[in-house]
């Protein structure tokens, strides 16, 4: 405890800290060291300060340190891509690319069976049956041809999105019933 209290002068400060007097009065100046009266400061406190001081510039400009947080950035990056991967195989997630082209191969049957809507239906309105309240039965004939339509956009199923079931299911001549648009599942 004799040590603790023992005060020594700048110069001793600065020779038991291998540095020059005029770099302690600079530690002193930016408060890192704490003088005890001027000029004077006791041993144990300013060491124990100095260490503080040394200990966080090494953590700071410690290429262990750096190697250390990239370490764990590339960790956390791994871990990352690797519930992205998780959740790709659990169809909880889909690569945009699969999404935009099975969007814009529904929305393209979609359109074409708008496209000829006009003409699937022109027999059905021409030929009224006479016994038909002729508003009813057009009614009845446009609202299931726009409702075969929307079957195209209806029945979300997340392995439509998988480019490759998609393609495996057109070439499958099970999936021919369903124009296309969804693969045949297991």
């Amino acid at each position: 405890m004799a040590q603790q209290c023992a005060i020594f002068s700048r110069r001793i400060i600065a020779q038991v800290l291998k540095r020059s007097e005029k770099r302690v009065k600079q530690l002193t100046d930016d408060g890192i060291l704490a003088e005890f009266s001027p000029g004077h400061y006791k041993l144990v406190p300013t060491v124990q300060a100095f260490i503080d001081y040394l200990s966080i510039q090494i953590s700071d400009d410690d290429p262990a340190s750096s190697y250390n947080t990239e370490k764990a950035r590339l960790t956390r990056a791994k871990r990352e891509d690797a519930e992205l991967a998780l959740q790709l195989k659990r169809g909880e997630l889909h690569r945009a690319a699969d999404v935009e082209f099975i969007m814009t191969n529904m929305l393209i049957a979609f359109k074409a069976k708008l496209e000829v809507l006009p003409f699937k239906v022109l027999p059905s309105i021409i030929n009224v049956p006479p016994d038909r309240d002729k508003a009813d039965y057009l009614t009845e004939v446009l609202r299931e041809a726009v409702a075969e339509a929307l079957e195209e956009l209806a029945g979300y199923n997340p392995g439509m999105f998988d480019a490759e079931q998609y393609l495996a299911g057109i070439d499958d001549p099970a999936a021919e019933g369903n124009n296309g648009t969804t693969a045949a599942h297991d």
